[in-house]
């Protein structure tokens, strides 16, 4: 350990300040509050704060930051967005800066967000130990309170001199060349461990419960009254994910200029707590309740990120506690409650084991692509073949997505609605008009372009489904990625077993892939029955009209040697399942392919996730057998 005289410690970050070559951010004062800013003067640096407003988190994941730019007046031009300085941070608590290294963990885990990750090699933090605890800290019950690694440099402020550790070369380098220092002495070194063993005992308050202990507590008490009676509280307003140094969850949209010819793609902060969180272009959301997305929160720290990840996703720091105005935020109280009053009933909430589709390269990036063709299906479905101008194939696997972008609009993920061929450099989707972006889609022509992120997520695993027989269950436009499964059996024909596709839309007008059913009529080796809700006056049908469900006691299949792959609307589910499972068919027999709000494509965002899943990366494709039991799948 070195130290440093006061004067030699404003002279090291005075050095530093004047040193153009980075930005310093260190911890200031803001009336009675402190907060993170760009410093001027080693005179406004505070090391004597309690905690800050907000975590340093937004200078590594900023509060709103580009991703890259484009040009809509030219074909298909898109540019990186320019690096940021270089930057420390001064003054970086322990909590947080344990905040940041579980920041580093989810935004550095495969796929890695390559803009998260440069401007996290691009910073050096100068953390400092805790002089005063904040009224509604308990960072010292987690063990948050003091911290061996994550920071460049560790300051303890002594009065009348500063004791700093290197943590990294980095550090130590930055030491040498900005300031004047002496080894540590043995009294100064021993004044520091009593500070930091004499935190704990000076927090007011305390959790009852190890933090280790969360996870078992919380999936025994999914169903405890507190999540109902503080969720009646709650404003919904998301201040407490804002402030929150672990909430890492964002949105991204495209932002115009002036000029309405150049713009940017952003990224801004959101929060599950929020009602839209969840919601999908057709206008489902699915934590509409408060107290889905309440209890959300909790689990999420507790479960669902220890579980993905080993650590717990609350640093103790208070801040949600503090700014919460009917003060339901606060982890030690949920806690310290749930400890006192357990309800005991066990519920598990597994993350399914299936290595998720690695993205390669820069995840925001899209890679230019052209309309070759575009077919009306329905007043509200267009058909389109895309391929990409590097020529190269999609490389997709059936069951996947791609995110599809149109600059200055935003993006929004879409079905892949054909097969995998060996060869072939074109892919096709289908896309349903039902928000921004998809309308804009609808407008553009053959020849003109568009961007293509993916083939994203999990798609059908063709080889557990081979030499058996196979039951396609469709729904609406659940038909498009179907549409590929079936195209890839057919042409394989031989490796699979019996095959029947039951097909269900509102009425004849809306039936998909007309063509496409047609040429499998003439075919013997499938089986086919079709069902509307309805048919309108003077409107040709001669199939089943009701539900999907009643076409499956029309099927004659073994239980035992048929999986059933069922593709369709969120409500379309449960009463499909429920008949299968009526017919003898097994959990484990049963594939589905689910709709969540896949932002991202790479499981940062947040948006699709339900229960500890993560829809872009654990699916869209899951045995039923795996997430059965997860309350939020269905």
């Amino acid at each position: 350990m070195k130290s440093m005289t006061k004067d030699q410690w404003f002279t090291f970050v005075d050095g530093l300040i004047q040193d153009d070559t980075r930005d310093i951010i260190g911890v200031q004062s803001k009336g009675k509050r402190f907060h993170f800013g760009f410093l001027e003067s080693v005179q406004d640096l505070r090391l004597d704060h309690d905690v800050t407003l907000l975590p340093p988190k937004k200078f590594l994941l900023p509060t709103h930051e580009e991703l890259f730019r484009f040009d809509i007046s030219k074909l298909f031009e898109v540019s990186c967005s320019k690096p940021d300085r270089p930057q420390i941070l001064i003054g970086v608590h322990p909590y947080d800066v344990i905040a940041i290294q579980q920041m580093d963990a989810v935004y550095q885990n495969p796929p890695v967000d390559d803009i998260y990750e440069a401007r996290r090699k691009n910073t050096l933090i100068i953390a400092s130990d805790i002089l005063s605890i904040a009224d509604r800290s308990f960072a010292g019950s987690l063990g948050n309170h003091v911290v061996t690694s994550g920071y460049d440099l560790l300051v303890t402020d002594l009065g009348d001199t500063v004791v700093i550790d290197e943590g990294t070369t980095a550090g130590r380098d930055l030491l040498k060349d900005f300031g004047e220092f002496q080894e540590a002495l043995t009294p100064e070194i021993e004044r520091v461990k009593r500070l930091r063993a004499e935190l704990p005992a000076r927090y007011k308050h305390k959790l009852k419960i190890d933090k280790f202990r969360w996870t078992e507590l919380l999936l025994n008490n999914y169903t405890h009254p507190i999540w109902d009676e503080n969720a009646r509280k709650c404003f919904s307003c998301g201040t407490c994910t804002l402030v929150c140094p672990t909430c890492f969850c964002y949105d991204v949209d495209d932002v115009m200029d002036m000029n309405m010819k150049e713009g940017k793609r952003v990224r801004t902060w959101d929060g599950c707590l929020l009602r839209d969180f969840t919601l999908i272009g057709s206008g489902e959301i699915f934590r509409r309740a408060p107290v889905d997305r309440y209890r959300h929160r909790f689990y999420r720290k507790g479960v669902y990120l220890p579980r993905r990840f080993g650590f717990v996703a609350c640093v103790g720091c208070g801040r949600c506690a503090t700014q919460c105005l009917s003060d339901i935020a606060d982890p030690l109280n949920v806690m310290n409650t749930l400890a006192a009053s357990s309800v005991e009933a066990r519920m598990d909430l597994p993350i399914p084991h299936e290595e998720p589709h690695r993205q390669k390269g820069p995840v925001f990036m899209p890679k230019s692509a052209t309309i070759i063709r575009k077919e009306k299906m329905t007043k509200t479905d267009t058909f389109y073949e895309i391929e990409l101008d590097s020529k190269e194939p999609l490389g997709h696997q059936p069951g996947q997505f791609v995110e599809v972008s149109i600059f200055g609009i935003g993006e929004a993920p879409i079905s892949i609605a054909s097969a995998p061929e060996a060869g072939r450099s074109s892919f096709e989707l289908l896309v349903r008009r039902v928000g921004n972006v998809t309308t804009h889609l609808e407008a553009l022509n053959v020849g003109e372009k568009v961007g293509i992120r993916g083939p994203f997520g999990n798609g059908f695993d063709v080889e557990r489904l081979r030499k058996r027989d196979l039951m396609f269950i469709a729904g609406g436009c659940g038909m498009a990625p179907m549409r590929s499964l079936v195209n890839y059996v057919l042409a394989h024909r031989s490796e699979f077993g019996e095959v029947s596709l039951l097909y269900g839309c509102k009425d004849p007008d809306s039936i998909l892939f007309n063509a496409d059913l047609n040429v499998w009529k003439t075919r013997s080796d499938i089986v086919q029955k079709f069902t509307v809700d309805y048919c309108q006056d003077g409107v040709c049908w001669d199939g089943n009209i009701g539900v999907i469900t009643n076409l499956i006691p029309l099927v004659d299949f073994d239980p035992v040697k048929t999986a059933a792959i069922i593709v369709g609307p969120p409500v379309m589910y449960r009463f499909v399942i429920k008949e299968l499972k009526n017919r003898g068919m097994t959990d484990e027999n049963i594939i589905v392919s689910l709709e969540r709000r896949m932002k991202c494509g790479v499981g940062k965002c947040g948006h699709c996730q339900f229960n500890g899943v993560y829809v872009c990366l654990e699916g869209p494709v899951f045995n039923y057998g795996d997430i059965k039991d997860l309350p939020e799948a269905f």
